[in-house]
């Protein structure tokens, strides 16, 4: 697991050339608990944000301003409790 730093990053780790989704992972109650995300960023596209919200098998296409505002991402970022895992 490598935590996210920034917004920056997580569009660094979330994109691959191809469009696959990647896993990533909110911690939630000091660790005890974690909610499961699969991404994918895709700069190109007017909606580049591309999330499988795993809890509930739901699906947002969002584009960059709404991130943090449909989201919770940025303040677990901002918190520390946002991670990337390359472990499926």
């Amino acid at each position: 697991m490598q935590k996210v730093t920034s917004i920056e990053h997580l569009k660094q780790l979330a994109y691959r050339e191809n469009g696959d989704f990647v896993q990533f992972y909110i911690f939630l109650a000091g660790g005890i608990a974690r909610s499961g995300k699969m991404i994918s960023y895709r700069p190109t596209e007017t909606k580049n944000w591309l999330i499988i919200n795993e809890i509930d098998d739901s699906y947002q296409e969002l584009i960059d301003k709404s991130l943090s505002k449909r989201t919770l991402i940025a303040e677990a970022i901002e918190n520390g409790a946002f991670f990337y895992s390359d472990i499926f």
